[in-house]
């Protein structure tokens, strides 16, 4: 095992010195070999913004390390080590520097640190917590979905940089649309995994066990596998955790069994674990750099004049794509902003209408149930009411709008499609290269992405039924509950129609911009890609002759190293 390990680590090391010129496939490998070298094995904390993620590493740890706070907070990685205490800034551009334990709110956060103006590329904090004594790297990530691209950057730039991860959801929020994107992500790259589902102290107990059915199921579903959630309340963990005490039952809901069975990992799987992502990460940087070096190799077989004039061909059969692309884009705002706005229409007229249904039964009610049942039976009745006939028309517009959605967004898919093989198949035939056709996921009929958690109906008003009841014949009282409980009716109609009109819509947009997000960055993931070659190979071609032959050397080396790579990370039939 320890060979194993030593040859990943030289293998890496060879891979980032061959990388060269081709962008942070070098840097990323240097990472993969330190990583290796120093034993570390670095697992991400991932999920959207305002999830939990920072208080949850706290209560890990055992005490406030991290900033936490009400706003969309993390807007630079964090990763945390063991060690004496201290901290140390690592800038994108110089050296590295130290500072104050406590002064780390001052580099990480999007309050002190705004758009990360400061150029901070990470902060590495050590503490003596013997969780991560084997050599675990806690890694808080800014989260994703906040207004803040860069923080969306910086989310994902660390979770391809990570061994393992752990995946944070909310329960009172389960499973946006950029969440179901991370998960996809993760079965991808089949990194070890926990899930947990935060802030379920949030939720009653039988919302608590919807929702974990819920999470659960469309993680196995997104993963092909079942997965262990675990359902706790990181800041009732971390309170309990600073008071010397184990967070059980409402003080942290499963917290102490997973910190348990994350523990176990570290103790018990740790090793194999950093062999199979070590030889993954591996895989992936050898072929992204055996494409980049193809790319430059097929643009460098022109001479300089038809090198520049297919180059500045490429960019406008790009920006032509890229127009329509736009233009694509603005029709299916379009169209999903008048599908909303029929959506709230129906729900408006349904709120108005619905409670005439329900009139009878609740007169029912109000002229047989005793006295002293009245209250508790007029109750029971509009919860029923709110329940069945709210649920029934829930389910049928949540049907419709999904429908509507996916023959929409197929539509967008299949074009986008198109524009973006346009693309590839333009820099096929410029540059002499393959570049097979890109097969965008289907649209997938994905129900809970309309997924809505229930209300609780709010009481008739007790104190003013006890009022009533003391000062009012039986008749009368009948009357003026029967009466509250008609308004009481309208007001949850209207108040449910209007959770499920913000929830549909709200998930509505976040699909919509999933997908927009999703076939952009394959767009200008290809046009980037094919460019930085030609460029590369322009700079080649303005060189002396010495000095392009010494680079073109480095080239075959990189190639050599690049495939010495993917045949050593593939032995043993691991995949990437």
């Amino acid at each position: 095992m320890t060979s194993e390990l030593d040859q990943l680590t030289t293998t890496a090391f060879e891979l980032a010195s061959a990388a060269g010129r081709t962008g942070d496939i070098g840097e990323r490998a240097w990472r993969l070999g330190d990583r290796l070298t120093q034993g570390s094995f670095h697992v991400s904390v991932l999920g959207e913004f305002k999830r939990g993620k920072s208080t949850l590493v706290n209560a890990l740890l055992a005490e406030d390390v991290l900033p936490t706070g009400v706003l969309p907070l993390t807007a630079v990685a964090t990763e945390i080590s063991f060690g004496e205490r201290r901290a140390v800034v690592v800038p994108l551009n110089g050296a590295s520097y130290e500072i104050a334990p406590d002064e780390v709110a001052e580099f990480v956060t999007e309050e002190r640190n705004p758009e990360n103006e400061r150029q901070v590329a990470r902060v590495e904090l050590q503490v003596p917590c013997r969780l991560l004594e084997p050599g675990v790297v806690l890694v808080d990530t800014p989260g994703l979905g906040s207004i803040y691209r860069h923080n969306d950057e910086e989310a994902r730039r660390a979770l391809f940089d990570a061994d393992g991860a752990i995946l944070v959801l909310s329960a009172d929020s389960p499973l946006s649309a950029q969440e179901r994107e991370l998960l996809g992500v993760l079965a991808e790259r089949r990194q070890p995994t926990f899930f947990v589902l935060n802030k379920i102290d949030h939720l009653a107990q039988d919302e608590a066990d919807q929702v974990r059915r819920f999470v659960s199921d469309a993680i196995a579903r997104e993963l092909g596998r079942k997965e262990r959630l675990w359902c706790v309340s990181a800041r009732a963990a971390l309170a309990a955790r600073k008071l010397g005490r184990v967070p059980e039952g409402k003080e942290g809901g499963e917290f102490a069994a997973f910190e348990t069975a994350f523990g176990e990992f570290v103790t018990n799987d740790l090793v194999e674990a950093r062999l199979v992502t070590a030889r993954r990460e591996l895989a992936h940087l050898g072929r992204a750099l055996d494409d980049a070096v193809s790319l430059e190799a097929a643009a460098l077989a022109l001479d300089a004049e038809e090198l520049a004039r297919r180059v500045v061909e490429f960019g406008a059969a790009a920006a032509e794509q890229r127009r329509a692309f736009d233009d694509e884009r603005t029709l299916l705002a379009r169209d999903v902003a008048a599908l909303m706005e029929d959506l709230a229409e129906r729900l408006f007229d349904f709120a108005r209408n619905a409670p005439a249904q329900w009139t009878d039964r609740l007169q029912a009610v109000a002229r047989s149930a005793p006295v002293g049942r009245l209250e508790d039976e007029l109750q029971g009745s509009l919860e029923t009411a709110v329940q069945e006939c709210f649920e029934e028309f829930r389910q049928a517009e949540a049907d419709r709008v999904e429908q509507a959605w996916s023959a929409l967004a197929e539509r967008f898919r299949a074009k986008t499609e198109a524009r973006v093989n346009r693309v590839r198949a333009t820099a096929a035939d410029l540059f002499t290269i393959s570049l097979p056709d890109v097969a965008v996921p289907e649209v997938s009929s994905e129900r809970e992405q309309f997924f809505y958690l229930f209300l609780h109906v709010d009481p008739l008003g007790e104190e003013l039924l006890r009022v009533l009841r003391r000062v009012l014949p039986p008749a009368l009282l009948r009357r003026r509950m029967l009466a509250r409980a008609r308004e009481q009716l309208a007001r949850e109609f209207d108040k449910h129609a209007g959770r499920a009109r913000w929830d549909l819509t709200q998930r509505l947009d976040s699909v919509r911009r999933r997908f927009e997000v999703a076939m952009s960055e394959e767009l200008e993931g290809t046009i980037d890609a094919i460019t930085a070659a030609a460029e590369r190979a322009k700079e080649l071609q303005r060189v002396s002759e010495a000095e392009r032959d010494r680079q073109l050397g480095e080239s075959e080396a990189a190639r050599e190293a690049a495939s010495h790579a993917l045949a050593f990370a593939e032995t043993g039939g691991i995949e990437d």
